[in-house]
């Protein structure tokens, strides 16, 4: 549980925003702390960019729940987060702690503690949002709840799981605003059971004073297909952000391996193809790989001394193709893997990276392992996030695949274009609102998007930007014979403009990094929070009218 004290210094925000001063965000993860993807990433950003815009220095606190005798500690403080067998006694455990301890504030005295608004990020965070805002509201303090969709877990419980017993709700009576039917006096054991049909996210649609997701996109597609209509006038999305910046990242990364002294912002930087050919042939062999099957959360002295093993480098540079993720189907690694021999019948040279954090099946890890394998020469696949590689293999990269099956938003596209790398990705979600397609945006474009599930069309798009990356490069190195012509290019647009500007590859560059500038930082973000935090409060302290008694339901 994250506590933040925000204020709003923007005009544009209405007087609503400014009485929010106090967030209590519900979180399974939180980048730094425990985190398996960008639901961390996510909440710790908007965490940050809430807390430093109000003015207060040190205004996030982190609140964690841990076990204080042998029967909970089992539970809470078994470090893997999403392991079956103990996600939902954690989630049953945390959601009856933030209850009681609202309940102690409120017997000490301690009101100011509480919080203006509670933001629940997840479906893991239903139970312990609606528990919290019940609680409260029976002791006359009124709190809006906000319930942000990162990603659709279609996870259906009983009611029991959710009850007094277990995760703390009390089946009382309470007004609901029921689709466009309006305002009626229900249980929340009749709401759970006759209207969400046991859906955890239904349920936290139902309850919430508003309903966001990461995109626009997939919040009026995905969620609403799934949730229907009851988020209709109580909902917006809220993007996330990317604040990784440029010139911290270049001082970060070594290039000279003899001293390995960092590059600092008043030497001359490297060309990218210089970064490029280092990653490729030296620097790999200096990954500390996760073992596989393993969490990076609780590793032992001698797993950690076994993933000290060697990634080995490649024999020789070449186009360089990046994937970063979770290896989950929803990320698309096997339909990137499954575009490599098409890519490598044009191109041989080409090689491929994957910086993967490992799935918790070992099964999924071991397969995914021997598919790379395959392809000595050409493919890496490292598990893990050994920051300083990392970092470097986004500044060294040609092009940043992203061929998921669903992508809510996709933070993972604002961190390569705003190193410089165009996204070739799915038509999915997120990425639509993110990436703009060259073949539909010209010469403002930052990547482009190819049709789900598509490894033909996927790899047809990878030659294509390769090519243009490599007619660029060697327009940038004063090479008059060039390995790559514009005439290999097979999507006809993107032949057109290379063929009148070689250099079209540097605008793709420059206009990624504009790109995440101007609409994606986290800073535009926590604007957007606040403008939703804005219409909770809205919502909340407007009268419900009774649909049957045609009074308010309050009276």
């Amino acid at each position: 549980m994250l506590t933040r004290r925000v204020t709003s210094q923007q005009p544009s925000l209405n007087r609503v925003a400014r009485s929010v001063n106090r967030v209590w965000m519900l979180s399974y993860e939180c980048a730094g702390i425990a985190q398996a993807g960008g639901l961390g990433e996510a909440v710790a950003g908007l965490a940050r960019t809430l807390a430093q815009n109000s003015g207060f220095r040190d205004s996030v606190r982190y609140v964690l729940v841990k076990g204080l005798d042998r029967e909970t500690s089992k539970w809470l403080d078994d470090r893997n987060l999403y392991d079956s067998n103990v996600i939902f006694e954690k989630m049953s455990l945390f959601a009856r702690t933030v209850r009681t301890y609202s309940d102690y504030l409120l017997a000490t005295g301690s009101r100011s503690d509480l919080p203006d608004l509670i933001h629940a990020h997840d479906w893991h965070m239903i139970p312990a949002g609606v528990a919290l805002k019940q609680s409260l509201e029976t002791n006359r303090v009124k709190v809006p709840l906000v319930f942000t969709i990162h990603l659709l877990g279609r996870v259906s419980l009983p009611w029991h799981y959710g009850s007094e017993e277990w995760c703390g709700i009390q089946d009382l009576q309470h007004d609901v605003m029921i689709g466009r039917r309006g305002v009626f006096t229900r249980g929340y054991r009749h709401v759970w059971e006759e209207y969400c049909h046991n859906s955890l996210e239904r349920f936290g649609c139902y309850e919430a004073n508003y309903v966001t997701s990461v995109s626009s996109s997939y919040l009026t597609h995905d969620v609403s297909d799934y949730v229907g209509n009851v988020i209709t006038g109580k909902s917006g999305h809220i993007y996330n952000g990317c604040d990784w910046d440029n010139e911290e990242i270049n001082s970060m990364v070594r290039v000279d391996q003899a001293s390995e002294r960092p590059i600092g912002q008043n030497d001359q930087y490297l060309n990218r193809w210089d970064l490029r050919r280092h990653l490729l042939t030296q620097g790999l062999a200096q990954a500390k790989p996760i073992v596989e099957g393993q969490s990076n959360l609780d590793r032992s002295q001698e797993q950690r001394d076994q993933s000290m093993r060697l990634i080995k480098p490649f024999e020789e540079d070449g186009p360089l193709v990046l994937m970063t993720g979770r290896l989950s189907p929803q990320k698309g690694v096997d339909i990137l893997l499954d575009a490599v021999p098409r890519v490598l019948k044009a191109l041989p040279g080409t090689k491929f990276l994957f910086f993967l954090l490992p799935s918790n099946n070992p099964d999924s890890n071991k397969s995914t392992s021997m598919v790379a394998g395959g392809y000595p020469r050409n493919v890496r696949l490292i598990f893990g996030r050994d920051r300083p590689l990392y970092l470097l293999s986004h500044v060294a990269a040609d092009v940043y695949a992203m061929p998921s099956r669903v992508e809510p938003f996709g933070i993972s596209a604002l961190e390569a274009m705003i190193t410089g790398n165009p996204v070739v990705g799915a038509d999915v979600g997120g990425l639509r609102e993110t990436v703009l397609d060259i073949q539909k945006y010209g010469d403002r474009g930052t990547g482009i998007l190819t049709p789900a599930e598509d490894a033909r069309s996927l790899s047809s798009v990878l030659i294509s930007m390769i090519i243009t990356m490599k007619i660029d490069e060697s327009s940038q190195r004063g090479e008059v014979d060039m390995n790559y012509s514009v005439e290999e290019i097979p999507s006809k647009p993107i032949r057109e403009m290379v063929g009148k500007n070689p250099r079209f590859g540097s605008m793709i560059r420059e206009n990624g990094r504009s790109r995440v500038e101007e609409k994606f930082r986290w800073k535009n973000a926590g604007l957007l929070a606040l403008a939703r935090y804005a219409k909770a409060k809205q919502l909340s302290a407007e009268p419900m009218v009774d649909s049957k008694r045609g009074k308010s339901a309050r009276n």
